[in-house]
């Protein structure tokens, strides 16, 4: 995606500063990051952005459709690129780890939605919550 592209046609500037977090969210296409790591990663790049400037930049890209919020444990806001490819979150409980999901039952629940109300829905997320692989297999070692 042309991000200066995407902007000038919506007439907003190319900034260093939204160029320099366009690009963290496409270095991690497919992890949810939070604002603050996405500052910390995007300030080796511009070193005189700001955290404010992260979080307009956020909103900025979300209202564009070119990145997109993610809920996970905690509420904490997390943010990632819009490739197109729809998908869910696992997020381990125990060491924090995220997973893509790329099964999407949600979609037969929008359908029912669509022909049983007046409602328009217009986007959805979920996320899993429960345990990873090696921490359960570390939860059996420790109580073996």
């Amino acid at each position: 995606m042309d991000v200066g592209k995407r902007l000038r046609s919506r007439g907003y500037r190319v900034t260093a500063q939204r160029e320099a977090i366009y690009d963290v969210l496409e270095e991690n296409e497919g992890k949810p990051l939070s604002p603050e790591d996405i500052h910390a990663m995007a300030v080796v790049k511009h070193t005189g952005l700001g955290l404010c400037t992260v979080y307009r930049t956020l909103d900025l890209f979300c209202n564009l459709g070119i990145a997109f919020p993610v809920h996970l444990k905690g509420g904490h806001g997390y943010y990632e690129l819009n490739s197109g490819k729809h998908h869910h979150h696992m997020e381990c409980l125990s060491c924090g780890a995220v997973e893509l999901l790329e099964a999407c039952m949600i979609d037969d629940i929008v359908e029912l939605v669509r022909d049983g109300s007046d409602f328009l829905v217009t986007s959805h997320c979920m996320s899993l919550f429960g345990y990873c692989p090696d921490c359960l297999e570390q939860n059996r070692e420790r109580k073996g």
